[in-house]
């Protein structure tokens, strides 16, 4: 949005051909990776981004006064820098989850936090070590949100910590995003009648799929859920030595999953029991 925002700016005072042909060439790359991005915004808000994109496009090509097209390239930029704020706390804000030394922690996932068989030691259990928590590691390579139901029938306690790392294989096995709604709608339900405080990561998706990023945090505000920013997934994945293949982690990816969610712990001793005089 940045760059197409600077390119429009540009086109206010730059008129050579050649400026002109460098700037189309810079807004239409920022229209492009805007919906590569894949960011799980609302559809209309895209197309209010969309239409007045053009509008301002349409805007230098016709005859209008510098003023009026100076305000028209300051709404798109308002409009923009508007989006880039509402998007923002969910980049940042990684949330702050208090636990408590005696609190069972369960964690529900796939092959990311479940390995692969390699005789690597997982994310949840590096993360036991570390916290000193009772961490119960319930995931299963291939699991989907549709089979995590069966993971989540082995919680035994309630008021427990659920981490929920769940979702890859269904965007990489195309579940519809309907489905992918409501199975993880009764997952969430499911969690959250046990009284118990769940966290959730949010999928990195692919272009075009920004339905079930948009289900995460329709499903996450309906049930209070906690969101950990996709940033925490891809800072793992990204660094070179991290995984096998680009997805499953490596044990240097393991720990370095561990230490990340460690980071978002508050974890405090349990409160002590009064005993009557």
């Amino acid at each position: 949005m940045g760059l197409t925002v600077v390119a429009f700016v540009l086109r206010l005072w730059l008129s050579s051909r050649v400026w002109i042909s460098a700037l189309t060439v810079g807004w239409l790359m920022g229209i492009s990776l805007v919906v590569l991005s894949a960011t799980p915004m609302s559809h209309w808000l895209y197309v209010l981004w969309f239409v007045l994109c053009i509008a301002v496009r349409v805007a230098f090509n016709v005859r209008t006064s510098f003023h009026w097209r100076a305000a028209m390239v300051m709404a798109f930029a308002f409009f923009s820098l508007s989006l880039c704020l509402t998007e923002l706390p969910y980049r940042l804000m990684l949330p702050r989850l208090t636990v408590f030394l005696d609190e069972p922690v369960y964690v529900l996932g796939d092959s990311i936090s479940a390995g692969i068989g390699t005789k690597e030691r997982t994310w949840p259990e590096v993360l036991g070590d570390l916290s000193n928590l009772k961490v119960t590691n319930l995931a299963r390579p291939g699991a989907t949100v549709e089979t995590a139901l069966d993971q989540a029938r082995d919680i035994h306690k309630a008021s427990a910590l659920v981490i929920v790392e769940i979702g890859g294989n269904d965007l990489l096995g195309h579940t519809d995003s309907h489905a992918f709604y409501r199975q993880l709608d009764l997952l969430l339900l499911k969690l959250k009648a046990g009284n118990n405080d769940v966290v959730m990561f949010e999928l990195p998706l692919l272009p075009f799929w920004n339905a079930y990023g948009r289900d995460q945090r329709v499903l996450a505000e309906k049930y209070k859920v906690a969101l950990i920013p996709k940033s925490c997934l891809v800072g793992v994945f990204g660094p070179k030595g991290n995984t096998v293949d680009g997805l499953h982690l490596t044990q240097k990816g393991h720990d370095e999953l561990a230490g990340a969610v460690l980071g978002l712990l508050r974890i405090e001793k349990p409160a002590e029991t009064l005993k009557p005089h």
